[in-house]
């Protein structure tokens, strides 16, 4: 089994308050862009059902996903990432930098970013509780 978490960037608009003077024209709504940073976290486990052997789940600020076909390579990670309460997909591409993983995403439904993360293999009592 393996653990795995990280963050993924996303270039956003959001609505703001700008507070100026009242000779500058007062309180006003402004729009703001910048980039967020969401932190996930997930597990990827074997499944026999599944073409590369391996699947997952994962969980951030959106809501839970599922894996699919998730590939884990020496140098190379690979998975497709669906919200379960959503239709559409996104494609995550990771390269090894050292001990982390440095690369992106990219989905018909969302614009392409940025992503890094760690993955951490645990032995399977890891997911029970202690005794």
């Amino acid at each position: 089994m393996l653990l795995i978490q990280g963050f993924f960037f996303q270039q956003r608009n959001g609505l703001s308050i700008a507070f100026r003077s009242e000779t500058e024209g007062g309180v006003g709504a402004i729009i703001q862009r910048g980039l967020f940073k969401y932190m996930y976290s997930g597990i990827i486990f074997p499944d026999s059902e599944s073409e590369t052997g391996l699947a997952g789940e994962m969980v951030d600020i959106f809501g839970e996903s599922i894996l699919s076909d998730v590939k884990v390579g020496e140098h190379e990670v690979f998975f497709t990432k669906r919200y379960v309460n959503r239709t559409d997909t996104m494609a995550y591409q990771f390269h090894r930098e050292g001990n982390l993983w440095v690369g992106g995403y990219s989905g018909s439904a969302v614009c392409n970013g940025g992503a890094k993360c760690i993955i951490t293999d645990v032995p399977n009592d890891f997911f029970l509780p202690p005794k």
